[in-house]
């Protein structure tokens, strides 16, 4: 029954590391339809609101605590869609490695650009906020291998687009019209560009003539982003035990706390940007700027104020 899976769920979570074995269960068929099934992410599923000073870690522990089958089917999904390519890295290093005394680690070396074509694919299956992780990560050389970073780089202006019938229906909602036409004479039937957070459309205004770019985010973009939060949250103490175990380093608390700090200040970066709201007011403070200082060659695209 879904208490019963509740109160399993909930004990699970109460230790980051029983994840790492429910994820081992992962293979089986029972489970494989219950991290397949399909999240339909609304905007009330969201523990906070998008905003500069909203994001709260803390709260989302609170709103999370009474959904820990959403948090643990994430989990999962996690170590279902990357089970191959981490276990492939590990064998290269421990085995082909450390183990085989090969301390220029050529085999996890020469498997680079393969694996980078990998975590390309993976994080364009794992969703926008691993898509802003990569594209976060593919200026960071000093991070992750020069072909991983090449790699990633596609994620700058190659990100899949949400269905085009879902973005329509958005607009309806947030326009308040049953048809579109009562707003724009034309609307491209595809986006002319897509990233992380939303897509953009070109667009004619009905009641002027005016060219628009339409930008529509994605439908319950900040629940999604909320609960991958909450996720790395909780497995950034593995990640950080595993990672110091692997440079031979022991892991203190000190260690933990500020990667979880790091989490926390890409997270609220994140958070505020899906406020398109507050990107409308940081356009029209910009083009102020640059005409207050005369610089007419460096210009925003002005805001349509009453849509």
């Amino acid at each position: 029954s879904n208490g019963a899976l509740n109160d399993l769920a909930a004990k699970a979570l109460a230790n980051p590391w029983h994840i790492e074995t429910i994820a081992a269960l992962a293979v089986s068929g029972s489970l494989a339809s219950f991290i397949n099934g399909k999240e339909n992410f609304a905007d009330e599923d969201a523990p906070y609101q998008p905003g500069t000073d909203t994001y709260d870690p803390k709260g989302a522990e609170g709103f999370y605590a009474s959904r820990p089958l959403s948090v643990v089917r994430r989990v999962l999904k996690l170590a279902f869609l990357t089970g191959a390519f981490n276990t492939g890295i590990l064998f290269d290093w421990l085995v082909l490695g450390k183990l085989m005394k090969d301390e220029e680690y050529t085999a996890l070396r020469n498997a680079e650009p393969r694996r980078a074509k990998e975590a390309l694919a993976l994080c364009e299956k794992l969703g926008p906020t691993f898509i802003k992780l990569g594209q976060a990560l593919s200026i960071r050389t000093d991070l992750i291998p020069e072909a991983y970073a090449l790699e990633l780089r596609k994620l700058q202006d190659a990100v899949p687009p949400f269905s085009s019938d879902e973005a329509r229906e958005v607009l309806k909602k947030e326009l308040g019209v049953s048809d579109l036409s009562e707003v724009f004479s034309s609307l491209s039937d595809e986006p002319i560009a897509s990233a992380s957070i939303g897509q953009v459309y070109r667009g004619t205004l009905a009641a002027d003539g005016r060219d628009v770019a339409v930008k529509v985010q994605r439908p319950g973009i900040l629940a999604e982003i909320a609960l991958d939060l909450h996720v790395l949250r909780i497995l950034t103490p593995i990640q950080t035990t595993l990672q110091n175990a692997a440079n031979g380093v022991k892991t203190t608390q000190e260690d933990i706390d500020t990667a979880i700090l790091l989490v926390d200040e890409w997270g609220r970066g994140f958070v505020a940007e899906t406020d398109y709201r507050l990107e409308a007011d940081n356009t029209r403070t910009f083009e102020a700027a640059m005409r207050k200082r005369g610089l007419d060659a460096v210009c925003a695209p002005a805001i349509v104020d009453n849509l």
